[in-house]
Parts: C-alpha cells; sequence; structure tokens
C-alpha cells in the first residue's frame, strides 16, 4: 500500500522540486523531528526512481540506515544497504549506506571499476547538519554535479557556520508549531528543578567543555537533585535521560536504583543486541528511565517516552532542539511531554515550539528567531517550578498579580511546592492512590491510621469517604511518590540535626 502523505510532506516534495527546476543542485530542506522528514524523502526518491534516475541516502549511523530502508519501504521502495555486516544487494536502483562504510569501500579501488560506486544522479543526506565534515565531503566530491538533497530539523552548527558553505537553497515548508496545532506533534511542559553554576566552565567548538561539565553534573548534590525531582514531577512517566559523559550516566542510573526506579544505561559502546533488548525494555516498561550519552540524540523514534530528563547544559541551539524533540512524538493516551531542564538550557536557548527562520548564512550563525513580544518573558513559577510565558502558569494556574506576593509571603514554602492543585486530582485518583496505600500498608504490617496520614499528606485533606477501601498492588507512581517522601522526610531529619 502507497503511503499518502500529509498536506505539509506534499509542500515540502513541491518546494524541493521547484528549487531542483530553478536551477539549484544542492537544497537543504528543513523539517522538525518527528515531522516525516524520511517519508518525504521516500516520496521524492519513488518519483526519481520512476523517471529512470538512481538513488544514494547516506547517513552517519546504523540505526538510522534501517529506519531509512523501512520508511522507503513505506513507499514502495526495495532498498540495498551498504554496510558492515550486512550483505549487499546492489542491483537495487535505491541504495542506503552510513557515510564509514561507503567511504571505506570507495578506497577499495578506482571508482569506475568499484563495483560498490553508486552512479546516482539524486543523493540524500539525512541529519545534513553533518554535512561539512570531512567524510561526507570527501563522498560529496564524487557527486559535484548531481542533485544533492540534505534533509534535517536543526541546520545550524555550534561553530556558527552556517550551511551554506555548501548548500545553494534552503527550503521550511512547516514549522513546529503548526505541526503541535494540527496534532502532528505534542507539546511539552517545561521544568527547571536546578542550574548548576557553569560560569567556570570553558568553551570547546562552541559548547562547553565536557571534561569540566561533567565534573560539575556529577556533583552529588546535583544527582540527588536529578532524582529527586523526577521522582516529584514525573515518577510515573517512561523516561530518556542525557547525560553529559559515561560517568555522569552511571552515576544518575545507580542514583535511580538505589531509590527503587528500573533505569539502564547505553553508550557509544553498547552493543547493538543490547541496545535492541534494553530499548524493547523500557518500550514495554520494564524498565522506566533509559540513561544515555549521545545514542539517542537524532533520528531515534521511540514515540513511548514521556519525560526527557535533560542533564546536560549545552550553548548549542541545534542539540537543544534534537534533545526536546525526542519527546514530541505522538503516542495513545499521550497529550505532552515533561522536559525535566537541569542545565538551564530552555531558559538560555528557548522552548521546542518556538518559530525559528532557518537561513544558510553564517553571518547570523545560520539561525534567526522572531523576536518576543515583551509579555512572552520566560518566567519560572515559584509554585511549581514549571517554565512558561504570559500572565498565567499553564500548569498550576497561578496569576503573576499573586505570583509575586507569594514569593513576599511565603518563600520558604515555596521550593517545596511542586504537586498540581488539588483540583487536577479526580476522584478517581483519589481513590486509586487510597487503595495502593491500604496495599501497602498491609504489606509492611502498619498501623491502620498509616495510610489515612499518607492520603492527606498529598491531597491536603482527609480520605473520610475512601475508609474500607480494597487493597490494589501499587503502580510505579505510588512508588516513586514514596521514595520522594521518605527522602524529604530523611533530608528534615537532618537539617535538624544540623
Amino acid at each position: 500500500m502507497q503511503l499518502v502523505l500529509r498536506n505539509y510532506q506534499e509542500k515540502a516534495v513541491n518546494m524541493v522540486r521547484d528549487e531542483i527546476r530553478k536551477g539549484s543542485k544542492r537544497v537543504l530542506l528543513v523539517m522538525p523531528t518527528a515531522s516525516g522528514k524520511t517519508h518525504t524523502m521516500g516520496d521524492i526518491a519513488s518519483k526519481s526512481i520512476t523517471n529512470g534516475h538512481k538513488i544514494l541516502a547516506a547517513m552517519h549511523r546504523r540505526q538510522l540506515v534501517m529506519q531509512m530502508v523501512d520508511r522507503f519501504a513505506d513507499c514502495g521502495i526495495t532498498a540495498g544497504v551498504i554496510m558492515s555486516g550486512i550483505e549487499s544487494e546492489l542491483c537495487h536502483k535505491c541504495q542506503v549506506t552510513t557515510v564509514q562504510t561507503y567511504l571505506r569501500r570507495l578506497k577499495l579501488s578506482d571508482t569506475e571499476i568499484n563495483r560498490f560506486f553508486i552512479n546516482a544522479s539524486v543523493v540524500f543526506i539525512d541529519e545534513a547538519h553533518h554535512v561539512l565534515a570531512k567524510t561526507y565531503q570527501k563522498i560529496l566530491k564524487y557527486y559535484q554535479d548531481k542533485i544533492v538533497i540534505g534533509v534535517t530539523a536543526t541546520p545550524c552548527l555550534s561553530s556558527g557556520e552556517g550551511l551554506g558553505k555548501y548548500f545553494d537553497a534552503i527550503v521550511q515548508p512547516v514549522s513546529i508549531k503548526e505541526l503541535v496545532d494540527n496534532k502532528y506533534l505534542v507539546p511539552a511542559i517545561y521544568y527547571g528543578p536546578s542550574e548548576p553554576d557553569l560560569s567556570k566552565l570553558k568553551t570547546v567548538a562552541g559548547d562547553y567543555e565536557k571534561k569540566g561539565l561533567g565534573e560539575v553534573m556529577t556533583k552529588p548534590t546535583l544527582i540527588g537533585d536529578v532524582v529527586d525531582n523526577w521522582l516529584k514531577i514525573a515518577g510515573d512517566k517512561k523516561t530518556l535521560c542525557f547525560s553529559v559523559n559515561v560517568a555522569h550516566s552511571k552515576a544518575l542510573k545507580d542514583d535511580f536504583i538505589s531509590k527503587g526506579v528500573t533505569a539502564q544505561h547505553l553508550d557509544a559502546f553498547s552493543d547493538d543486541e543490547t541496545r535492541e533488548a534494553t530499548l524493547n525494555k523500557f518500550r514495554s516498561g520494564e524498565i522506566q528511565v533509559l540513561l544515555n550519552v549521545g545514542l539517542y540524540v537524532e533520528g531515534s523514534d521511540i514515540p513511548e517516552i514521556e519525560c526527557l530528563c535533560i542533564a546536560r547544559p549545552t550553548k548549542s541551539l541545534g542539540l537543544h532542539l534534537q534533545l526536546l524533540g525526542r519527546g514530541a512524538r505522538p503516542f495513545p493516551g499521550k497529550d505532552n511531554f515533561i522536559v525535566l531542564d537541569f542545565g538551564g538550557n530552555v531558559a538560555r536557548l528557548g522552548y521546542y515550539e518556538d518559530e525559528i527562520i532557518w537561513g544558510l548564512d553564517d553571518k547570523d550563525v545560520a539561525a534567526k528567531k522572531k523576536p518576543r513580544k515583551k509579555e512572552k518573558k520566560i518566567r519560572t513559577c515559584e509554585y511549581c517550578t514549571s517554565l512558561f510565558t504570559g500572565p498565567v502558569c499553564p500548569r498550576c494556574g497561578l496569576k503573576i498579580k499573586e505570583y509575586k506576593k507569594l514569593i513576599e509571603t511565603e518563600e520558604a514554602e515555596l521550593v517545596q511546592l511542586g504537586k498540581p492543585k488539588k483540583k487536577e486530582f479526580t476522584m478517581e485518583e483519589k481513590l486509586r492512590f487510597m487503595r495502593m496505600a491500604e496495599y501497602h500498608r498491609r504489606d509492611r504490617g502498619y498501623a491502620e491510621g498509616w495510610s489515612s496520614h499518607l492520603f492527606r499528606s498529598k491531597f491536603s485533606v482527609w480520605p473520610n469517604r475512601f475508609k474500607g477501601v480494597s487493597p490494589l498492588e501499587p503502580d510505579y507512581s505510588f512508588k516513586n511518590y514514596l521514595t520522594y517522601r521518605n527522602i524529604q522526610y530523611h533530608k528534615s531529619k537532618n537539617q535538624a540535626a544540623a
């Protein structure tokens, strides 16, 4: 069955073809994460093959190659794969490859007699913000007179270079806001629970130097802050956590596990089988928190993600948007995703939904953000820690006038408030919580009043109408709330002793 494109994908195809008709040979297509870039490429490729052209699609990671082959299949294209460990089927008019493998095989012999050289008239570059890298440029020199179509969500580099050094045209058919408004993506709810002191860190290639950043982010106080805030805000959510380096990621994993949360760490040294098995466990819910170092920044398709725990600061707008994009894919029952921003990235670089006018000129650092109106200044709600714009916090409903008064009169209590208002809890949710509390009470042999006191600590009222309920085995949310309560209890005892 041939895939039917969405309206904005058809628009993208037409915009690319228009630029080619005008004489452009190197066209950069900018489409947000999860907007269907590969399906759009597949449609262009299908039309090109119908017109007698050969296709080469190149990308920098193995997982992206296999995803591309699957998406091409959705468009009715059977693609061969040029990648180590996989037998090549060079008879197909469309070939998908990693840049590393293809470059190695091109070096085996002269291209005129090299069976691996694909004499393609149309070349696709996925995640095209990497196009200026030497590996890509060494391959593209063989296709100087061919049509090259680059596709990316973030056409900018932390170095400030513009992609106009290679591409001669850019098209941007749809914005993130349009996709969110039309339910193709889900919106984010942002939290900024902590911001480490990064003022003394060096900058390397436009971003924070990793060694120093790792030292800051692995301090015990910050690790505890990451897990404790997650327990408080997103303890029932499937979470993808981005860490600075392997040591930081493993330290966070251990801290999650020590507090009873199922967590696993992956990095570049994890083999394909381990990655696939771990990802399947994450999708099924067997693992609740998946920590990674650089694996799932680009091209990953994991719509089950409900929360992003971003435990790594960055100055790079491209990286910032790539990280946020991991949570935006829709999934049944998923109305939004939560962002826990521990590095102050949102306040520094903006929201995922911000409208950006992308360009190719490096004089403008390759991107121009539309200026915000004064009333759109990003604020941190001192009542529930959500980041928002406008006069009212979308999470707890607090108005700015009330917000200012509360800071003056209840400042000591504001740090402790992270729960939604009582009206956000339904009777069904309260009943479910009380039943799980009763299960836990009986399992541990606690006194009868324990469940009622726990209920009151969460909802600020006594559970009079829920007395005598039947027990229900606790879920993630209940267990993590209990862990959070225990942590706060021990912290208060330590502070009192000090």
